[in-house]
């Protein structure tokens, strides 16, 4: 789950942590309920063992449901669109058939990170409305849109943060970059770059170089 599936900011801003405790519950409310609404000591032993049989069935079913959901909802791109990186999650993509490896011909990062071109054609900014409207598609998730961030990246660099003024409201961001400096030998927190991440329970801050290498991120608090 954190290591794969939802690496980095992603576990409590995409919903890994909220769907493990979904997932949690259930399975531990479901089980006790269950055998409340069965057991009656006067079955035979045989009966209640068929009864607890058919109870850890539907906990199994119910836990492999609950983790198909968080597998389809993990992050499987960080899309920069407009002013900020957003989190896609995988049934977006597989919904319209796109094949999730073609992402790693985009990036190298996991999950990778990529630039929404904002169409300059009258056809292709019809395309793009086109699918936002009928097919209730963001442009966020219409792959044709993607690019390389790093052939992007003057683009991208404008829409940066202040870190003085992150700084300024959320004064522990300053011990959370500390780690990410001495990890990548930076003396100084504005030789780099950051970034709003927007995602689905809560908001982060990535952390870049100057060449569009990724470096971390921090939770203003």
């Amino acid at each position: 789950m954190v290591n794969f599936w939802y690496p980095g900011p992603y576990f409590n801003d995409s919903g890994g942590w909220q769907g493990i405790r979904i997932v949690a519950s259930v399975d531990v409310v479901l089980g006790p309920l269950l055998t409340l609404v069965v057991f009656n000591p006067a079955k035979a032993t045989r009966e209640l063992a068929t009864d607890i049989g058919i109870i850890a069935t539907v906990q199994c079913i119910a836990l492999l449901g609950g983790v198909h959901t968080l597998y389809s909802q993990r992050p499987v791109a960080v899309v920069f669109w407009d002013n900020s990186f957003m989190t896609v999650p995988a049934q977006a993509l597989t919904d319209q058939g796109y094949a999730l490896d073609k992402l790693g011909i985009l990036s190298a990062a996991h999950p990778p990170f990529v630039y929404a071109e904002n169409p300059t054609k009258l056809e292709d900014l019809e395309k793009m409305l086109g699918l936002i409207n009928k097919d209730k598609i963001p442009p966020h998730h219409q792959t044709w849109l993607y690019r390389p961030l790093k052939d992007h990246f003057n683009e991208v660099r404008p829409m940066q943060f202040k870190i003085d003024q992150i700084i300024a409201k959320h004064p522990d961001v300053k011990n959370q970059l500390l780690p990410i400096m001495q990890k990548h030998n930076i003396s100084d927190i504005h030789a780099m770059l950051y970034f709003l991440l927007q995602s689905k329970y809560s908001n982060s801050v990535l952390v870049f170089d100057q060449n569009a290498q990724y470096l971390g991120y921090v939770n203003p608090e």
